[in-house]
């Protein structure tokens, strides 16, 4: 009686694992079990749908890592002293620079540095690269970066007395500067002693940096 079960459609007792009932003749096997190479087909397709799906999660892994690597911004360059540095139309050579407390004579044209201050002079050359005449707007940009990226402006009555005191300044004010003719120019910055004395600062160029400390 423990072998007996009762077939499914006629409900009439049956051995048990029969495949057909011998009474009506219902199959008595499950859906799965009957239907083998669909059951196999299915199994396949539910297999690829996880590998896939598993693959996908790679690929997007992948991808994204592909991403955040080309969206990294290229390594900024830095220039050194008396390398040439090309911008748009021209080539800048930072040469030099020093900290002075007094340039010139003071009570003559000269400048002294304010108290707490130091006067950082610069000394560089500039050269029209291009085919035209370079005038005085067309030159680029030269001023002191402290690596916070604070600009500073030049002292105009110290850069003045800095380019008499050096007698190298040569550079085109009202005139044009002709291709390929290279000028020295020399330029001059009031900073704090305390600030200068911190960090790392640089000559920017346009978008280009020399560092000089």
């Amino acid at each position: 009686m423990a072998n007996l079960v009762q077939c499914k459609a006629c409900g009439k007792e049956i051995a048990k694992g029969v495949k057909k009932c011998p009474h009506c003749g219902k199959d008595q096997r499950n859906w799965f079990m009957r239907h083998k190479i669909l059951t196999f087909i299915l199994a396949i397709i539910i297999l690829a749908i996880l590998v896939n799906m598993l693959g996908g999660d790679d690929d997007t892994a992948t991808d994204t890592n592909t991403n955040q690597t080309a969206e990294k911004a290229p390594e900024e360059k830095v220039y050194q002293l008396n390398e040439v540095v090309k911008v748009d139309n021209a080539e800048v050579t930072v040469t030099k620079f020093e900290e002075k407390s007094v340039i010139g004579d003071p009570n003559f044209l000269g400048k002294e540095a304010s108290e707490g201050a130091v006067l950082v002079g610069v000394q560089y050359k500039l050269k029209n690269a291009s085919d035209k005449p370079m005038g005085m707007f067309d030159q680029p940009t030269i001023r002191l970066v402290d690596e916070k990226g604070t600009e500073y402006e030049s002292d105009i009555e110290a850069s003045g007395a800095y380019a008499t005191e050096t007698g190298i300044d040569n550079s085109k004010i009202l005139s044009d500067l002709n291709p390929g003719i290279t000028v020295t120019g020399t330029t001059v910055y009031e900073i704090s002693q305390e600030s200068f004395g911190q960090g790392k600062w640089y000559i920017q160029i346009d978008d280009q940096k020399v560092q000089i400390k």
